[in-house]
């Protein structure tokens, strides 16, 4: 069961709504777990303890750092109180305190790594566990030995990746003591299962959905309405746009070395918006699903192709991923030691502020894009994608001076149409670069269909014919053409701070359900489903 199915939408959320309303409101966020255990058990009953685990680990890792915070506490206190009462001089207390809150930080950071690395040992040792052998066995077969390792070829549990994050940095966030510990083991399984966000996110702190989810709020009619529309219009973008792309992504992919140069750009163009589609889809949905019961779930995306550079790409897509990376890894890479010494090093050499300032951010990037490359999977092709974007920001910051001195010799500001118009036609093109590799089965399919632009391009090969081969008729181009200008439309009026959802309600009754009910009339009718139709599965629930 998948938010888009009829079941779902008519079945499986009625009924999670009728007996959160109707359970006392103290125990509310107990339905929401036993809907979130159900959801979860549709896709597989056996590997339910994952989630099980990982919530144990989290639940009991940060009772220990809180109990170590009120221990260091209760020991401040104590020597306040030999303080107030003169058994010890003001020199003591200061050395007594210092030594106090040393030991305990070093306690808690050793108790959040040791949590840390158990959440990253369930993670690790089912989806990478192959691909590391997969290498061994190639070094192996280098060398000329003949045994090889054996495959364990395990299935991914649901989620695991997304509920593993938020789990992390839950710990993380009770170290830096920006969050209490919950006490109840049950309420930290329900922040990690939570059935909108476990099959692909979006990855929501603790402090961003704790109230809320654990509220009982009685649900609210207006969010009721919107929570669908939110819904149904993710299922508008994945079934009649993303889903109808799949078949044409499939062949152009399939055979890279023989593909025309404009095929690869269609390759990459294609698996790029249909990629959008579905994954912006689904997180339509699932903050939908999370609006209908007055949970507000973080927004994922925010129209990514109008950025204007990599940077801001990665700030406009897959928003809670980037903000996680930032929060957990470069902001504590940057302060950290390695960093310090650095900048010390660099100002007793007297070395100029910009190239220290790459250097810094070569540092605080490399970690950050090498985990966002292995978090998509265990892939070379994932590692090649972050090591990408690594290089194309590192860049980006590096001739960023240069630019802006070309500029003002030319007399253009930054902000002008045209030189928009141009960083964001140039992001595009590193955004589909980028796709086209990641997509690819292996690197060297992306350096062949790459390769392609330059030894053959064959615009004259796009014949109705050989478009026809692709797997979409002309029906399925003009619906999938119309879907993209709507969705257009829709997010140039979001980029402008104009919410639909905000504007229908201001509106009658009778017109948000006339609203509504077009929407499900336009899924039934266009969307892909039912008898002779080939499900295509979340792309991002792979992940």
């Amino acid at each position: 069961m998948v938010h888009y199915k009829l079941v779902f939408a008519a079945g499986f959320l009625p009924i999670a709504m009728l007996l959160y309303q109707i359970i006392p409101k103290k125990v509310r966020w107990f339905v929401l777990l036993l809907a979130s255990l159900c959801f979860y058990s549709t896709f597989s009953v056996r590997r339910m303890w994952f989630p099980f685990a990982a919530a144990a680990i989290t639940w009991g890792i940060g009772l220990w750092l809180g109990a170590l915070d009120a221990k260091q506490k209760e020991k401040l206190a104590e020597l306040k109180t030999k303080k107030a009462e003169g058994s010890i001089s003001a020199d003591e207390v200061k050395t007594l305190r210092g030594q106090i809150n040393k030991r305990s930080v070093k306690s808690k950071r050793a108790t959040m790594i040791l949590g840390i690395l158990l959440l990253l040992w369930l993670l690790l040792s089912v989806k990478y566990a192959d691909f590391a052998l997969e290498n061994v066995n190639w070094i192996l077969r280098k060398l000329g030995v003949e045994k090889q390792a054996a495959m364990r070829n395990l299935i991914l549990p649901l989620g695991i990746s997304f509920y593993t994050l938020q789990a992390i940095g839950y710990l993380v966030d009770v170290y830096w003591n920006k969050i209490t510990p919950q006490k109840n083991p049950l309420k930290v399984l329900l922040f990690l299962s939570f059935f909108p966000t476990i099959i692909q996110g979006p990855i929501a702190a603790y402090e961003q959905i704790h109230t809320s989810l654990f509220a009982g709020e009685s649900i609210d009619p207006d969010n009721v309405i919107c929570g669908y529309l939110r819904l149904g219009w993710g299922v508008f973008k994945k079934l009649v746009i993303a889903d109808r792309m799949y078949p044409a992504v499939c062949w152009l992919y399939y055979k890279p070395n023989e593909v025309s140069g404009i095929e690869v750009i269609a390759a990459a163009v294609m698996f790029t918006v249909m990629e959008y589609m579905d994954f912006s889809g689904c997180i339509d949905m699932a903050i939908g699903c999370g609006q209908i019961f007055g949970i507000t779930l973080p927004e994922n995306f925010k129209q990514p192709f109008l950025a204007k550079n990599a940077s801001e790409f990665w700030r406009r897509w897959h928003i809670s991923l980037g903000v996680w990376f930032k929060t957990y890894i470069f902001y504590p890479v940057s302060m950290s030691t390695l960093a310090r010494n650095w900048a010390k090093f660099a100002k007793e050499k007297k070395i100029a502020i910009h190239p220290t300032k790459m250097v810094a951010s070569a540092m605080a990037l490399l970690p950050v894009w090498l985990c966002n490359g292995l978090w998509h999977g265990p892939k070379w092709t994932y590692i090649f994608y972050g090591v990408f974007y690594f290089v194309v920001i590192l860049l980006e910051l590096i001739f960023e001076p240069l630019g802006n001195k070309i500029l003002e010799k030319c007399h253009l500001s930054i902000q002008s149409k045209g030189v928009t118009v141009f960083r964001v036609v140039k992001t595009w093109g590193v955004i589909f670069l980028g796709e086209l590799f990641f997509e690819a089965n292996t690197v060297s399919d992306g350096f062949a269909m790459l390769g392609r632009l330059f030894s053959g391009f064959g615009a004259s090969i796009l014949s109705g014919a050989r478009i026809s081969q692709w797997g979409m008729d002309a029906s399925d181009w003009v619906i999938v053409m119309v879907g993209l200008l709507i969705v257009g439309i829709i997010n140039h009026y979001r980029e402008k701070g104009v919410q639909i959802p905000d504007l229908l309600l201001q509106k009658p009754l009778a017109l948000r359900w006339v609203a509504a009910l077009s929407l499900i009339l336009v899924i039934m009718i266009f969307g892909l489903y039912g008898p002779g139709y080939q499900e295509v599965d979340m792309i991002y629930a792979g992940f």
